[in-house]
């Protein structure tokens, strides 16, 4: 090897660090509205359970329910003023509104792809490391196939993220809070977020940045998220199910067995990604310690949040944020052209290799590690109620517009693991309620107005 790649790809490296956002917007958009198509056309309006649940709370908001008390929900209540608006939009069509919430899934996901990219050119100033950052994105096939499925809080979580940092890295402080504040307002572990920015802030211009960084998101949160509820009374159950009840709902499992289920969800193409961006972000780190530190830092703090999350590889979206960002660092660093093209290389084998994984035949490899992974972690919760007899899917719900007489008709395991603790009733027509006997003292205004 030379070290130097031929004429044509030369000329493929610096007509893509020339137009660089052309071709990450362009491509982005081309993989993701292929793969919804194709997977669309699979399954006609298939729709995910929990997708199900949120559009169809957005409907049911519409003609007069309310949120957390008709239906239960741990997500934070950003989902909602979403598919609400969209409901609205649909004009009560269910299966339009499916559409229009497989487009907004779409649409965050293309532009927390385009964000990643622009995030890395403005820490490298480099066109080329920039689109192969954005489309390492899509090294998991979760990120691309499954909003075909419906609306998830997980894509406008990783959105938002993603403009909070690069909000931070362009000293825009209030605007990043505030961007970091949504996020953390579709989906909690989005709270990460709020902490690293504050910190990006006061690293970047003291603590009158990192001031205005808390007055952003702080405004943002009271605004979108706490003063409606507050002002409605539903301080409580917002509370309760939004805050609490993901707390009691954390599944229980092995260290052993939840390193497997990662390995199971995303893939040996998964895991060989997260080294390749961790790889990236310690090479930063070496190169230039001011300007990524926040990169490794954030990085491994949602590399941790696997003990905390893990139903899917979509709970992994913020960590391939992170890594991403790594392979885009590693990508501008990359001391000969020929080593920038062996990365590129390296990341479309990946793809591929996963695209097998998730969608191919099941391997006698991937069949024991789930079979070892079950065996391991064995009971994810001491006590589960069964689901009431009778009760409807989450999906005849959403399809035939029905107002359950049940506010617990998701009945998802941590909603089940949570009532069995508190001693709830998942029959109760109205949710919402102080599970405990002391009343929660700081949200007494909200039972009070």
């Amino acid at each position: 090897m030379t070290g130097e790649p031929t004429a044509a790809l030369r000329d493929l490296h610096d007509r893509i660090d020339r137009e660089w956002f052309r071709w990450l917007a362009v491509t982005a958009a081309a993989v993701l509205v292929v793969a919804t198509v194709v997977q669309f056309a699979l399954d006609p309006f298939e729709v995910n359970r929990d997708s199900a649940l949120f559009q169809h709370a957005g409907w049911y908001i519409t003609q007069g329910a309310t949120p957390y008390v008709d239906f239960w929900d741990l997500k934070p209540p950003l989902i909602y003023a979403v598919t609400t608006v969209l409901a609205v939009l649909s004009g009560g069509n269910m299966a339009v509104l499916h559409v229009l919430g497989v487009s907004a899934a779409v649409g965050a996901v293309w532009s927390g792809v385009v964000l990643v990219g622009v995030l890395v050119h403005r820490l490298t100033d480099d066109g080329f490391a920039a689109v192969v950052a954005g489309l390492t994105m899509f090294v998991v096939p979760t990120v691309y196939a499954f909003p075909a499925s419906g609306i998830r809080p997980k894509y406008f979580a990783f959105s938002f993220g993603a403009a909070a940092l690069l909000l931070a890295v362009d000293d825009r402080p209030a605007a990043s809070g505030a961007a970091a504040a949504a996020s953390a307002g579709f989906w909690q572990l989005g709270g990460g977020l709020t902490l690293l920015v504050v910190a990006m802030g006061l690293q970047r211009g003291g603590w009158r940045t990192a001031g205005r960084t808390v007055a952003g998101g702080l405004i943002v949160a009271a605004a979108a998220v706490v003063a409606p509820f507050v002002a409605a009374g539903l301080a409580v159950p917002l509370f309760v199910e939004a805050v609490i009840a993901p707390v009691y709902g954390v599944e229980g499992y092995t260290l052993v067995g939840r390193l497997l289920a990662v390995v199971v969800e995303i893939g040996i193409a998964g895991v060989a990604f997260g080294a390749v961006g961790a790889y990236g972000w310690f090479r930063g780190l070496a190169r230039d310690r001011e300007r990524y530190w926040w990169v490794a830092l954030g990085g491994l703090g949602y590399a941790g949040q696997i003990f905390l999350e893990m139903q899917g590889a979509i709970e992994l979206i913020l960590l391939f944020l992170f890594l991403a960002v790594g392979v885009g660092v590693l990508v501008a660093h990359a001391p000969t052209p020929d080593r920038r093209w062996r990365i590129v290389a390296v990341v479309a084998v990946l793809a591929v290799a996963g695209g097998y994984w998730a969608a191919g035949p099941v391997t006698p490899l991937k069949d024991e590690l789930t079979e070892t992974q079950a065996e391991l972690d064995g009971p994810k919760y001491e006590t589960l109620p069964p689901v009431p007899e009778g009760a409807p899917s989450m999906e005849t719900i959403y399809w035939e517009k029905r107002q359950p007489e049940m506010c617990h008709y998701r009945f998802g395991k941590k909603q089940r693991a949570f009532m069995a603790q508190t001693g709830g009733d998942l029959t109760k027509s109205e949710c919402g309620q102080w599970p405990f006997e002391e009343p929660p003292r700081e949200w007494l205004l909200g039972g009070l107005v």
